[in-house]
């Protein structure tokens, strides 16, 4: 065949549509051998498998938490409406101790009046005890004594007056029967009997004045004996009364000193003050004075589903990060929680489960420095195995 029949229109479509064709199946072949599926993969029986981590979201907290120092529960005499601060002694950032005085309430100054008040009642008690014990003035008793021994000497004079008068009543008794035989008998008219009835009558008076005289100066000298026996004698019925009023005086004091003291609201740990919610002047709310936390010693609280919280046991260790300090920070668990709970952080990512079942695990962090001032900050868990 010569070489013009190969250059027909018809030979040379029919040599495109071949080379069209072998083309596509070399391509097809390619395609396949590239995608080929790869031989399943034989263990290494020399390495033992690594578990997997048990990954969670979780907030860095202080050691014992977030504390909310609110006013003392007994703040007696304080505003209406609620007790309000009066001073703060601290501020935000401050490092306080174990009771240091951290807020004044407004009643303090009326409480100290109290206080003072109270204290004074109690000297003038245990003065009024040592008196009572002590008994009256030496001054007291010897004027005592000088008026028993006044009275011990009218007795005497009493009596003796009582004699002459005893004398001059039988004298005039016996002139008296003289007389009223004579004035019988006629020798004597009868005014001079009258005289002697009349002397008789005024002397029986003057007997019975002396008779009495005599009951008076008994009478005042067993008085005076009493009341000396009385000065000088320490009852313990006295004693006994004025200790009572020194007790009621004391604890009138205590309560007022407990009263003052709980007019300063106290730090009750160590640690650092993280917000004030109440400055001078206003009313303590629901958040209290102020947040206090032990940041010198973190913990990452991560929330592991229930799921996996079985894997989970103290002494493993646990890597922490979060977007607001660089790298990791290492901690060891220090605590697995006892109950089950909805989890209170959220993920931003949209298709993870916003209500879980969790368990709360307390990781103590090896480093706390770089996340101190970091409390609720929002972080990463991943707890590996025990070491």
């Amino acid at each position: 065949m010569s070489a013009k029949s190969f250059l027909k229109p018809t030979s040379v479509r029919l040599v495109l549509i071949g080379s069209a064709i072998s083309l596509a199946l070399a391509g097809f072949g390619i395609f396949s051998y590239a995608n080929r599926p790869s031989p399943p993969s034989v263990p290494s029986t020399s390495a033992s498998p690594v578990p997997d981590a048990i990954s969670a979201l979780g907030r860095l907290e202080p050691e014992g938490g977030v504390l909310k120092i609110a006013a003392p529960a007994a703040t007696f005499g304080g505003s209406v409406g609620g007790s309000r601060v009066a001073r703060l002694l601290v501020k935000e950032g401050a490092q306080v101790k174990a009771n240091q005085p951290l807020a004044v309430i407004d009643n303090y100054d009326s409480l100290v009046a109290s206080a003072m008040q109270a204290e004074a009642q109690v000297k003038e008690a245990q003065a009024q005890l040592a008196q009572v014990q002590a008994g009256a003035k030496q001054g007291d008793i010897n004027a005592q004594r000088a008026t028993v021994l006044r009275a011990n000497a009218e007795l005497p004079k009493a009596e003796a007056d009582f004699q002459r008068a005893d004398a001059e009543y039988r004298k005039a008794k016996w002139d008296a029967e003289r007389y009223q035989q004579l004035f019988q008998s006629g020798a004597i008219p009868e005014s001079e009997l009258r005289d002697r009835v009349l002397t008789l009558e005024t002397k029986e008076k003057q007997r019975q004045q002396a008779q009495q005289a005599i009951a008076q100066a008994k009478l005042e000298l067993e008085g005076a004996r009493q009341t000396l026996n009385s000065v000088s004698e320490v009852r313990p019925t006295d004693v006994q009364q004025a200790e009572a009023k020194v007790q009621v005086a004391m604890a009138t004091l205590q309560k007022a000193k407990a009263d003052l003291n709980n007019a300063i609201a106290r730090a009750p740990i160590d640690g650092q003050v993280l917000k004030i919610h109440a400055d001078p002047g206003e009313v303590i709310g629901d958040d209290g004075i102020l947040d206090l936390g032990k940041t010198s010693q973190m913990y990452a609280v991560a929330e592991v589903d229930e799921t996996y919280i079985g894997k989970v046991k103290v002494g493993q260790r646990a890597k922490i990060t979060g977007y607001a300090f660089p790298g990791e920070i290492e901690g060891t668990v220090e605590r697995v929680g006892l109950q089950v709970s909805k989890n209170a952080v959220l993920s931003t990512d949209p298709v993870e489960k916003t209500d879980t079942r969790i368990v709360e695990v307390k990781i103590r962090l090896d480093n706390s420095s770089a996340v101190a001032g970091l409390s609720n900050l929002q972080v990463k868990v991943a707890i590996g195995d025990a070491q």
